[in-house]
């Protein structure tokens, strides 16, 4: 008695287990595959800036290394607008620039601590090297301080829905699910 050939070959009874085999395989490979990117979308590579309220997580604002974000704010006492730039040094928060108006109180330029020229209108202060340490924190004003963090690609408002409530601003790494899904901080209130 002959033996029966499926598929016009003689040896197509052993290829069919080798495939299934390879099918699996390649099932365990593509699993493989997709744990290791979640995995690597989880893990903290991104440098951002973490943004707490009261002590409560606000979101995240990208801040590539190298890159400075702004506080802007109006000066209680001279009514005149200020913009403080930092940068993110090795994990730690330090004073780069600040621009002015005028010196009204607490402000002005602090010997040895950068140098200063004018700006048009503008009274610049750079070269500070002021480190400010691993966190800033921000007691926001009134709508009338008008209280800003800007970044190359955002700016938040803080004032309009924060006034009174302590901001707390600090250099961490996040996931880069956190970027893609997370989205810049919004004050939730109406303006």
């Amino acid at each position: 008695m002959d033996t029966p050939v499926v598929d016009g070959s003689a040896d197509a009874g052993t290829r069919r287990p080798r495939t299934a085999v390879l099918r699996r395989l390649g099932r365990w490979a593509g699993a493989g595959l997709c744990a290791a990117l979640l995995l690597a979308a989880l893990v903290p590579v991104w440098p951002a800036l973490r943004l707490s309220v009261d002590g409560e997580r606000f979101g995240h604002l990208p801040l590539a290394e190298g890159e400075q974000f702004t506080v802007s704010y109006v000066h209680s006492i001279d009514h005149l607008p200020i913009e403080e730039n930092i940068e993110v040094r090795d994990g730690v928060l330090v004073a780069d620039s600040t621009r002015l108006r005028q010196f009204g109180a607490g402000m002005g330029h602090i010997p040895g601590e950068g140098t200063g020229r004018a700006d048009g209108e503008w009274w610049v202060i750079e070269d500070m090297n002021r480190t400010l340490g691993p966190q800033l924190a921000i007691r926001v004003g009134r709508a009338s301080v008008d209280h800003r963090l800007r970044t190359p690609d955002t700016e938040v408002r803080l004032s309009p829905c924060l006034t009174a409530r302590r901001v707390v601003v600090e250099p961490v790494r996040v996931p880069t699910l956190v970027l893609l899904f997370g989205g810049a901080p919004r004050p939730d209130c109406d303006e």
